[in-house]
């Protein structure tokens, strides 16, 4: 998707244009752009002003370093699948001294579904 020609400041002051009542056909032809644009940008920014335009943009920048972070940590976590150590009894000699069902996340219960992990 191509770059806009205005900034985010520029998109709000003709927002704000709107809002003071000067028909939005006006605004396009003095920007350049069609209705469609005109109202993706209402969408998109609402009821903005100038300042608020550049604190949305800070906190997409941060966001965006976060969710780098994020992947960075769920790459460098290591699931192992879940395996039968060989030095463990075959299914059938430990069902008599099988402690309970385990769970990746220890012995609490912890999500979603921990109900119906402690029913049983």
């Amino acid at each position: 998707m191509s770059r806009s020609l205005h900034t985010d400041e520029e998109i709000a002051f003709l927002l704000d244009e709107a809002a003071r009542g000067i028909p939005i056909a006006e605004i396009c032809v003095s920007a350049k752009i069609s209705l469609g644009t005109f109202y993706r940008w209402r969408r998109r920014l609402g009821g903005l002003k100038p300042a608020g335009v550049a604190r949305l943009d800070q906190i997409e920048k941060e966001n965006a370093v976060l969710r780098a972070e994020v992947q960075r940590l769920r790459a460098a976590i290591v699931v192992k699948p879940w395996r039968r150590e060989p030095s463990q009894p075959a299914a059938s000699e430990r069902t008599a001294q099988r402690p309970g069902p385990r769970y990746r996340s220890g012995e609490s219960c912890n999500g979603r579904f921990a109900f119906v992990r402690t029913a049983s």
